[in-house]
């Protein structure tokens, strides 16, 4: 498999498309920040939870289900709550919601021992319409219209609607359908295939065709991270060739964008500045 997985998922997501997430879901926050692999990414063993957002009061954990949840489910949620609580960086508190395309929106409670219970929300998709969401894109496709960042994200979520099998030919056409779409931004793009990877990783039974998609995947996400550095390289030399047009010294350009002064010196002879 793609040794892309924990380091690379969602390292790339914006804000706002995090945010459709939440739209989705019927979620308010006016700050929204994906967590990364450090803070997604414990204890591996155990601790693997699919998406953690940073909201205005709350650390959510997100989990993606195509399948009823049960206790084995709840047990481990609760692990992922606890860890999450015990290593977070800010004093809000930690809770989970389930994006299900199989049940109902309900409150589950799990009872953990005499004492306590555990609590989480189900959010129910199950009215989902997944030939009515490919369609819509297919039709702005064919229109040479650009869908927005919600029908995108909508049609990651379409193979977690469907069971068996079709699964597979649901993500194969999902991805397909992506990879047409010319006018993503990397975040979108990165959101979206990340929702497919985690259910192709997930649900997807078959080792051979899981390891397929995914390693399918994990090379599409690799190119996304590299423009995504390589942007970020191309934005930093160009804010250096403005200091140094304006006349401050590679020393003081070096100290001020914290990039080796062998750098700056390296781009200022390239400039010829």
């Amino acid at each position: 498999m793609a040794e892309f997985q924990e380091d690379m998922l969602f390292k790339n997501v914006a804000d706002v498309d995090a945010r459709i997430l939440l739209d989705i879901m019927g979620i308010e926050s006016q700050n929204v920040k994906v967590w990364t692999k450090e803070l997604r990414q414990i204890d591996p063993t155990t601790y693997k939870p699919d998406l953690i957002l940073d909201l205005d009061d709350e650390n959510l954990i997100v989990e993606f289900q195509s399948t009823k949840v049960g206790d084995d489910f709840s047990r481990r949620a609760h692990s992922y709550v606890a860890i999450t609580d015990q290593h977070k960086e800010n004093d809000k508190e930690v809770n989970l919601v389930v994006l299900s395309t199989d049940e109902d929106s309900k409150i589950v409670e799990y009872k953990c021992n005499k004492l306590n219970s555990f609590k989480y929300t189900v959010i129910g998709l199950n009215n989902l319409s997944s030939s009515e969401i490919i369609n819509n894109v297919e039709t702005k496709l064919k229109n040479k219209e650009i869908p927005t960042s919600k029908d995108v994200i909508l049609l990651s979520l379409v193979p977690l609607s469907k069971k068996g099998k079709n699964i597979v030919e649901y993500i194969y056409k999902v991805v397909k359908l992506i990879y047409k779409l010319k006018n993503l931004s990397i975040s979108q793009l990165e959101l979206a295939l990340g929702i497919l990877w985690l259910t192709t990783d997930k649900f997807v039974e078959d080792d051979l065709e899981r390891n397929n998609i995914c390693d399918r995947l994990g090379d599409r996400m690799s190119l996304i991270d590299e423009y995504g550095e390589n942007k970020y390289r191309a934005g930093m030399e160009q804010i250096i060739v403005n200091f140094l047009k304006s006349g401050d010294e590679p020393e003081i350009i070096a100290e001020k964008s914290c990039i080796p002064l062998d750098k700056v010196l390296e781009i200022k002879e390239r400039h010829n500045l």
